[in-house]
């Protein structure tokens, strides 16, 4: 933006500094409050296009360098070449097109430029990359979320998998542990019995060899040889156990062993991790807005006013469907996808800041406005109303809707709270369209189509009954003109901007039947028409 203050280039050819108050862009200086009531009453200059400095402090820098001289012969631009794209200059026409033919006045060529298609274009193109940047960031931002929540995710999943292994490794380890006591504990229990066989038996012996000492020194020789007889016999069942013993194999040495499972092994040779992280990347369905069919556009006077008489349609496709749901198709007339709502669907409007759309409920005894999600293909939210919405469009993340008997309404979807534009005790069915600083209504009671301003106030009506009767649908173009279609004069109207001219442009005969609705899309200019079945 220009920031400095210019001083006063009248007062500088004096060597006299005083800060400008006014513009203007015909002298290329500015004026102080002394030099410019000269410059306002002079001849010469009254009838200068003139500028409060505050306000030409606010023009780009680079747009404030842009002058109305010539750079190479420092005389006043004066006609535009449409040959070359360039403007001209007396000297520049003598010197460089003498034979080109096709000139304009420059006063012509730039006059209401700010109102012309290109510089709508240009509006429009800088909302929709605005719009598009919004909605890849929104996504971005959605999947650093979503990345954020994932990692959580599996790091959870993974200590899960791990106390899945360490409870099973526990289980086992309780299972092998409790058969290593058990094992332990019978072997023990057959060895012990055994020792104390062998302890019992090695008792009786040792009484035997007493009684044989005592026999021997003192019991005669009969007495001897009788006792020996019994004791050969005890002898000989004592020797028969310990080679029982021996042949049962009760003797063998018993060693605890342990062998391990050989899956254990190859579980820490062959499970080298917990499996493998990584992004698994796949299309994004981003729906971006992407102008189709742009064209150059010369600024010319016969491109800022539209004559309604040099409209004419034609048809490009059909397409049929029908059913108590919201459809979204592509621009080729293939489906995209489709919602079942929980009410009957009446209008329905795009909300670019967050790419959804709002359907109101029309009839239906259950009153809202239903929000779907273009990109998830669902329903995000329903918004509760007190009043029956027919017509919708959008504005600033707000709707203005035709509300059954009680006019136009703004509604505000954060906090449902509602302000009355227009106040008319209006019937069902009526349809309304946004363009610049314009609402469009229609009354199919009436038979009528009205232009307002945002404030309510009524600029025009149209009513002709005999080209248009029982108005529903509404849709403006790029350049302010109405399209209009008609349920029982089975047509579509186009009424200029100024509401004073119109011109019938499809007819039964183009596949009109019960017509309730229509959108004139201004990227493409194609109007889409709905019949009622």
């Amino acid at each position: 933006m220009a920031s400095s203050i210019p001083f006063c280039g009248v007062c500088e050819q004096s060597n006299i500094t005083k800060p400008s108050i006014i513009w203007c862009f015909e002298c290329d200086e500015g004026l102080c409050s002394e030099c410019k009531d000269h410059h306002s009453r002079s001849k010469g200059t009254r009838k200068h296009c003139t500028l409060p400095i505050s306000e030409y402090q606010k023009i780009p820098c680079d747009v404030v360098k842009i002058t109305q001289t010539c750079s190479e012969h420092n005389e006043k631009y004066t006609v535009y070449c449409k040959k070359h794209d360039s403007l001209c200059c007396g000297s520049c026409i003598v010197e460089n097109h003498m034979e080109c033919r096709d000139f304009d006045k420059l006063t012509d060529v730039i006059q209401n430029t700010k109102l012309s298609n290109a510089f709508y274009e240009i509006e429009q193109s800088l909302a929709e990359l605005s719009d598009n940047i919004h909605i890849i960031r929104k996504d971005r931002e959605n999947n650093l979320g979503r990345l954020s929540k994932e990692k959580t995710q599996i790091e959870q999943a993974i200590k899960q998998a791990r106390i899945t292994i360490n409870n099973h490794l526990d289980k086992i380890q309780d299972d092998i542990i409790k058969m290593l006591n058990e094992t332990e504990v019978n072997e023990s229990k057959i060895i012990s019995e055994l020792l104390i066989s062998l302890k019992e038996n090695d008792r009786e012996i040792t009484e035997i060899r007493t009684k044989i000492e005592n026999i021997k020194q003192h019991a005669t020789d009969l007495q001897t040889f009788i006792a020996m007889k019994e004791l050969e016999k005890r002898i000989s069942s004592k020797d028969q156990f310990l080679q029982s013993m021996i042949n049962s194999g009760n003797f063998k040495d018993s060693d605890l062993t342990y062998n391990p499972n050989s899956t254990m092994q190859d579980l820490v040779n062959r499970i080298k991790n917990f499996g493998d992280v990584k992004i698994e990347e796949k299309p994004c369905n981003l729906v971006l807005t992407r102008r189709k069919n742009k064209q150059a556009q010369i600024l010319l006077p016969h491109i800022l006013s539209r004559s309604v008489d040099n409209i004419n349609l034609k048809l490009l496709q059909t397409i049929n469907e029908t059913g108590k749901v919201v459809r979204v198709f592509n621009l080729n007339g293939t489906k995209d996808f489709e919602v079942n709502t929980r009410t009957y669907a009446f209008d329905v409007a795009y909300i670019s800041h967050d790419n959804t759309l709002a359907v109101t409920s029309g009839e239906s005894d259950t009153k809202c406005i239903t929000i779907i999600d273009i990109q998830s293909k669902q329903i995000k939210k329903t918004i509760p109303v007190k009043s029956k919405y027919y017509g919708i469009a959008v504005t600033d993340g707000k709707f203005i809707c035709s509300t059954e008997g009680k006019g136009i309404q703004l509604i505000n979807p954060n906090n449902n709270s509602t302000i009355d534009i227009v106040r008319d005790k209006i019937p069902v069915y009526c349809y309304v369209a946004l363009f610049g600083d314009k609402i469009y209504h229609t009354n199919n009671q009436s038979n009528s189509v009205t232009c307002y301003d945002l404030q309510g106030t009524a600029k025009w009506t149209f009513k002709n009954e005999k080209v248009l009767r029982s108005p529903r649908g509404i849709s403006v173009d790029n350049a302010g003109n109405a399209y209009v279609v008609g349920e029982s004069s089975t047509n579509v109207v186009v009424i200029s901007p100024d509401g004073e001219q119109y011109k019938e442009v499809a007819t039964a005969s183009d596949g009109l039947s019960n017509s309730f609705s229509l959108d004139y899309n201004r990227s493409t200019n194609q109007l889409l028409v709905s019949n009622f079945s």
